[in-house]
């Protein structure tokens, strides 16, 4: 006789599971949580499986443990936009005994896209060769933000609340009236938009003179060489640092005594012929040697000898402003190092292009040229 022994699997309720956030169908514009507590008979709670956005998140057995209570969040973003599907598997394990249970549950992504809630221009009507504070609010999480004003495009920084910030500049040569404002951004989705305001442009009060050069000093500003110097010039302060190396308030004075020259925007006529615009202002009536300052805090981006600037030091104070000191007898610091405001950076000369011991102090302010006598006697105000 065969005796058949046929062994049976012990038995073990399945666990219960149960699904809280999100409810079924819901749509999440923003990050959530997905919550759900799972019910065992008692110590037998095993392994627990979530797959959600196409990833499994698991969760250990804990022995002895028959209920837990579990969260796993919802990044939107990661998910992406449409429907998504929640799958949690539970396992109840007792000795030799195994069950398992699942649920499952929909939900829907909606990001509704960024919407330029408000702009603010300081000032409202601004001078020509004047700086230009701007600031955005949006609806909703904003990335990318960036500007364009007269055919330059410029960076915004973020603030607190969720708006965002521009340095720019109203170039010296703009024609009075109204300039086109171009402010683009992008949605957490890279959804990318632009919208178009206008920017007021009031005329500025420049005064002229005539300036003589004697032939040698003359013979230096040949247009190769202008062009040369300038495209140094230009490479070097169209690097945007997105941190703010200046202090809050007026610049410090590159000098101690002395007095302006020669002011920014003059319109001057050479005797060698030719005429331009000032784009700095000029600090005279002190002896060759005297101290030349750092207006504020920053990088050394150019320090060297020019043909036209002479002894020239660049400035980089971070969010595309820059202060330029030329025609200095020496240079006292080297590319690359971070000079504190009035820290000495070199001496009053007359090299290169000059007629006499003078400093010649630029600021450019997201590449163009604005008046340094505006920093000197107001800073960058925010407020």
């Amino acid at each position: 006789m065969t005796l058949f022994i046929t062994a049976c699997q012990p038995e073990i309720a399945p666990p219960v599971i149960t699904l809280v956030t999100p409810l079924e169908g819901e749509v999440l514009s923003g990050d959530g949580e997905l919550t759900f507590t799972v019910l065992a008979p008692e110590g037998s709670l095993g392994e627990v499986v979530v797959q959600v956005g196409g990833y499994p998140v698991r969760f250990p057995a804990i022995e002895l443990k028959s209920f837990g209570r579990f969260r796993v969040p919802l990044e939107v973003l990661e998910l992406g936009e449409g429907e998504h599907g929640v799958l949690v598997t539970a396992s109840a394990v007792e000795r030799e005994a195994f069950s398992a249970a699942s649920a499952s549950r929909t939900f829907r992504v909606e990001l509704p896209p960024v919407g330029l809630e408000g702009l603010t221009v300081s000032p409202e009507n601004v001078r020509q060769g004047q700086p230009v504070v701007i600031d955005a609010r949006f609806t909703g999480a904003a990335t990318e933000v960036s500007g364009r004003l007269f055919e330059r495009d410029f960076n915004f920084y973020p603030v607190g609340g969720g708006g965002w910030r521009a340095l720019a500049a109203c170039r010296l040569f703009a024609e009075p009236g109204t300039t086109p404002l171009l402010v683009s951004y992008a949605d957490s989705l890279g959804r990318r938009k632009q919208e178009e305001f206008e920017l007021s442009v009031r005329a500025g009060s420049f005064s002229s003179c005539y300036i003589t050069l004697s032939p040698g000093v003359g013979g230096k500003l040949s247009a190769e060489t202008i062009e040369r110097e300038s495209a140094r010039v230009n490479e070097a302060v169209k690097r945007y640092s997105p941190e703010q190396l200046w202090e809050a308030g007026p610049f410090r004075r590159p000098v101690d005594g002395g007095r302006v020259t020669s002011p920014f925007g003059e319109k001057r006529t050479f005797s060698t012929g030719g005429s331009e615009s000032h784009i700095g202002t000029d600090f005279g009536g002190l002896a060759e040697g005297s101290p030349v300052y750092a207006s504020a805090r920053g990088r050394v981006v150019i320090a060297g000898e020019f043909i036209i600037r002479g002894h020239f030091v660049c400035l980089d104070h971070g969010r595309g402003l820059f202060t330029l000191y030329n025609h200095m007898s020496e240079t006292l610091v080297s590319e690359g190092e971070m000079v504190e405001a009035g820290q000495r950076i070199g001496s009053i000369g007359q090299t290169g292009v000059a007629t006499g011991p003078h400093l010649h102090f630029e600021v450019r302010l997201a590449t163009w040229a604005v008046d340094p006598m505006t920093l000197l006697s107001e800073g960058l105000s925010f407020e």
